[in-house]
């Protein structure tokens, strides 16, 4: 006590300001007090900095709480009020982060929670499936029995078939695929593709939808595949499951997710996208291949005992007549169809039909211009069965018919057009005199026609003497040209202008005459150069020619330009040249 007295005496004095005789004082207090005064300011200086004092104390407090939590509830009493008030600031602050640290803890007492669920839902089930009398569920009750489960979990593990293809194990931030696992006889494509199209699938959903943000996909279904995502706070697990999803399989894959994030919360926290990261994630994706295959050994011994012979037998008894009463119901109809396809054909009248010995007869009438009942029938592939035809002709009444019969029996040309309507007939157009003198003694022969009229039937003009003289016309035209010259002069134009005008008329004869015909524009040079020269010439005479009667409108399939060289000198032209200077082009007609 007395130290502590003097400790604050000098502590006290300590904080005045130095004077003259502070030496004296201090050697003084080294005396009375020896080496215990250099001690007694060191604690001094510790208990006063405050930043060393909490550093010694962190060194036991756990201890010390550890201590005194053994000895009494007040240390718990009093961090309740700090603890619930970090934990409200922190959920308001940033829920996610809370959840993120919550996620391991809550998915197993969820899990529990749900099966606890489940298992009463069953018993439910159960309960409602205990009057059933089918022949199914009575073997499933003798197999709940004989395995001491319920008769519900048997039905749903009989029935369940499920294979799960593929594992996807995606980063949440990222949408980077970490890894990937697939089954068996799985057809596998781009994983990554995939990876990435099933993550923009599920952004779509959240951008496109008025949803909670912090809310996942959970399941996607295309026909028999479904694909279940179960989401972490940093990684996703999507399985492609084919078949029908049983209840343990989501939880195997949410605990798989928990798993993933025990082992390697942090790393996926900060994936950068080094997948060298996670070496030993295939087991986990592994415990996800699951697949259930359906398997009854209870029918599967019964169908050993079941008298096959036997039921192969009668089911040849029962099935043979039905089988023959159905292939009979077929032929039949085939045959059907075909007798409407005659029916409806004109010219053709069918009285009556029959089926004798394998064997198909038809009876009835055929006009000669109708089409061939033989031809019908085997145009239809389907049926081809052999048919006796009886068939009478007749002369049909029937519109078709009659056009037929017409056209068949008066063979009009070209110019002639034929209009048919309610038995009266109309010819008109032009014709040559030796067909409009035949066409009475045609007319009786067309049965169905009760009257004609040919007021405007025509003769045809002449036409073949005015061809002839529009040929010699042509024909007598010459362009002649300069020695070793192809250019036209402007007379030469006017020639053939004049040609050109001719050619018009000439193909509206010949298209009312219904022949055709083509122009042969030749050329010729005189015996003044050589042959090889004289060829070229001529070649270019008949060609300039030939251009400007194109250019004027002339179709060019109707001309044939040739340079034939000198005239002395070839063979083919057998005509007069009629130019002295024998330097030109001279028309030839071909009519067809």
């Amino acid at each position: 006590m007395r130290q502590n007295k003097i400790v604050g005496d000098i502590s006290v004095k300590s904080s005045l300001p130095q004077s003259e005789g502070m030496n004296d004082l201090e050697h003084l207090r080294k005396l009375l007090l020896g080496g215990e005064y250099q001690d007694l300011l060191k604690l001094q200086r510790e208990f006063s900095n405050h930043s060393h004092t909490s550093e010694k104390i962190s060194k036991v407090i756990s201890e010390a709480i550890a201590i005194r939590c053994k000895q009494d509830d007040s240390v718990s009493q009093a961090l309740v009020p700090s603890i619930e008030d970090a934990i409200r600031v922190s959920a308001k602050r940033d829920p996610k982060r809370l959840a993120n640290a919550l996620f391991p803890v809550m998915g197993p007492a969820i899990r529990e929670s749900v099966a606890e669920t489940v298992s009463a839902m069953m018993q439910q089930v159960n309960q409602l499936l205990e009057n059933s009398l089918s022949a199914r569920s009575i073997k499933w009750r003798i197999n709940a029995f004989r395995t001491k489960r319920s008769f519900a979990e048997v039905m749903l593990s009989e029935t369940v078939l499920y294979q799960v293809e593929q594992v996807f194990l995606i980063h949440r931030e990222t949408s980077l695929l970490i890894n990937h696992l697939t089954s068996a006889n799985t057809i596998v494509k781009d994983p990554d593709m995939v990876s990435g199209m099933l993550t923009a699938v599920t952004d779509f959903v959240k951008d496109s939808f008025v949803v909670d943000k912090q809310q996942n996909v959970k399941s996607i279904k295309f026909g028999r595949l479904n694909l279940l995502f179960e989401a972490g706070p940093y990684a996703i697990i999507v399985a492609a499951v084919r078949g029908i999803i049983p209840a343990d399989l989501q939880i195997t894959i949410r605990e798989q997710v928990e798993e993933l994030h025990r082992l390697y919360g942090s790393k996926l926290e900060s994936y950068d996208g080094n997948v060298e990261q996670f070496p030993d994630t295939y087991e986990q994706l592994d415990k996800c291949l699951l697949s259930k295959k359906k398997t009854d050994k209870l029918e599967a011994s019964n169908k050993r005992n079941i008298p096959w012979p036997a039921i192969i037998a009668l089911s040849f008894l029962v099935l043979l007549p039905l089988a023959w009463w159905v292939f009979s119901k077929i032929e039949q109809n085939k045959w059907n169809n075909i007798v409407n396809q005659l029916q409806a054909e004109s010219g053709i009248v069918i009285l009556d039909h029959h089926k004798q010995d394998g064997e198909y007869f038809v009876n009835g009438m055929r006009d000669p211009l109708a089409k061939d009942p033989a031809e019908i029938v085997a145009s239809e592939q389907s049926f081809n069965k052999p048919i006796k035809w009886n068939m009478q002709s007749y002369y049909s009444n029937e519109i078709n018919i009659v056009k037929r019969r017409i056209m068949h029996v008066l063979n009009p040309p070209s110019g002639i057009t034929t209009n048919f309507q309610h038995g009266h007939l109309t010819i008109q157009g032009e014709a040559e005199a030796a067909w409009i003198a035949a066409l009475p003694s045609k007319l009786p022969f067309i049965w169905g026609v009760n009257s004609v009229d040919t007021a405007q039937l025509g003769e045809i003009e002449d036409l073949q003497q005015k061809i002839h003289q529009l040929v010699g016309s042509i024909e007598e035209v010459v362009i002649e040209f300069a020695p070793n010259s192809s250019e036209l002069s402007s007379n030469d134009l006017i020639f053939i202008e004049n040609v050109h005008q001719q050619i018009n008329d000439l193909q509206a004869l010949t298209e009312r005459a219904g022949r055709d015909f083509k122009l042969g524009i030749l050329g010729f040079a005189d015996i003044s150069g050589t042959s090889a020269a004289n060829f070229v010439i001529s070649e270019k005479r008949a060609r300039s020619v030939h251009d400007v009667l194109v250019i004027k409108g002339v179709v060019e399939d109707e001309l044939l330009a040739k340079g034939l060289g000198s005239y002395a000198a070839q063979s083919e032209f057998t005509k007069t040249l009629k130019c002295q200077s024998q330097r030109c082009v001279m028309f030839e007609v071909y009519i067809n």
